[in-house]
């Protein structure tokens, strides 16, 4: 299988969702995996947006901060975990221009 196999993404995605789920439940080590595993990725979005490397480092820290607080007493991220985190980063870009 490749990184670009439909269900590679998918159980990657299931992956991402399954940590949010366990951080939901107050595990702060599934939130930190599920950090690093995708804030590279948010990191570029925010960077391609603001073009700006400090202002995306800026912006990074709250949007995890956000993500953190919202997930607090739910059972699912309420879209696919990189999705929802990636809406949050747009709109804390938006915000900011």
């Amino acid at each position: 299988m490749t990184m670009t196999d439909p269900a590679t993404r998918e159980s990657r995605e299931q992956d991402l969702d399954a940590l949010l789920v366990r951080a939901a439940m107050g595990d702060c080590d599934a939130f930190v995996e599920f950090y690093d595993a995708t804030a590279p990725r948010i990191y570029a979005v925010l960077l391609s947006l603001t073009g700006v490397a400090g202002t995306a480092d800026t912006l990074l820290e709250g949007i995890y901060v956000e993500a953190w607080e919202r997930m607090r007493g739910r059972t699912a991220p309420p879209c696919p975990g990189f999705e929802w985190v990636s809406s949050i980063a747009h709109r804390h870009a938006r915000a900011h221009r």
